[in-house]
């Protein structure tokens, strides 16, 4: 039992430091420039959101980096996800969501759209298990690299749009401009070719922060508001 409880508390520790860097990720950190853009995106739309006491649910919720910009209006929170952790609640597949109608004042699902076979059936599992004027916070991938093979899908703005067709109101944000996913694809790819640990280590401590921070720059100074190259997009759906 002692044993037990000792790798609960592991894996708890281990969840947490996940959770933390997704949250706030370093600059040496290749997706920096997109979880840093996800983070203040969703804080703004979240607090937006009226009322406390929410019923929330997490698709896809085994790591939960969203979870505190609610603060202390959560009144349940529920994690769905397909792997077990000491953080998931309910074993199931956002296509096919285990809960009764109108339960939820807030859904989140973040990069799961990707690897759902059926995308409009998730969407409309999703559209139902809210309460009326509930709120969906998505993120999805457009102009990205497969990371798993797993993936099964990349989605234009108009894409969203059109899956989430059901919903009173969708709005859809890129999470970078075109030039911003322009440099963290750079990134990406330079992380993903440095095969060698210290050849990684040595890119991580020095070009990697060297293209996030002229990502910022450029993002601060809205030197463009193109978003054919962005690499994912945030979305605030409401029923």
């Amino acid at each position: 039992m002692l044993h037990q409880k000792m790798e609960a508390t592991a894996e708890l520790k281990a969840l947490s430091k996940i959770e933390r860097r997704r949250l706030y990720p370093r600059i040496t950190n290749p997706n920096f420039l997109v979880l840093r853009s996800r983070r203040i995106i969703f804080q703004s739309w979240i607090n937006s959101i009226k009322g406390n006491n929410l019923r929330i649910l997490d698709i896809g919720g085994r790591y939960q980096p969203y979870r505190s910009l609610f603060g202390n209006r959560v009144g349940k929170y529920v994690a769905c996800d397909i792997l077990k952790t000491e953080l998931v609640d309910v074993i199931g597949s956002g296509e096919a969501l285990p809960f009764a109608s109108n339960t939820f004042d807030v859904i989140i699902a973040t990069q799961v759209f990707e690897y759902f076979a059926q995308p409009q059936r998730a969407a409309d599992g999703i559209y139902g298990a809210l309460k009326p004027g509930g709120v969906l916070l998505m993120s999805v991938a457009s102009l990205a690299p497969r990371f798993v093979d797993e993936e099964l899908w990349r989605f234009t703005s108009g894409g969203v749009r059109a899956t989430l067709a059901q919903f009173r109101t969708v709005e859809v944000m890129p999470e970078t401009s075109s030039l911003g996913g322009l440099l963290r694809t750079a990134n990406l790819g330079l992380h993903t070719f440095s095969h060698f640990s210290m050849l990684r280590k040595l890119y991580e401590i020095t070009v990697c922060p060297c293209l996030n921070l002229a990502g910022l720059a450029l993002e601060y100074a809205r030197f463009s508001e193109n978003d054919q190259f962005a690499p994912n997009y945030c979305v605030l759906a409401v029923k």
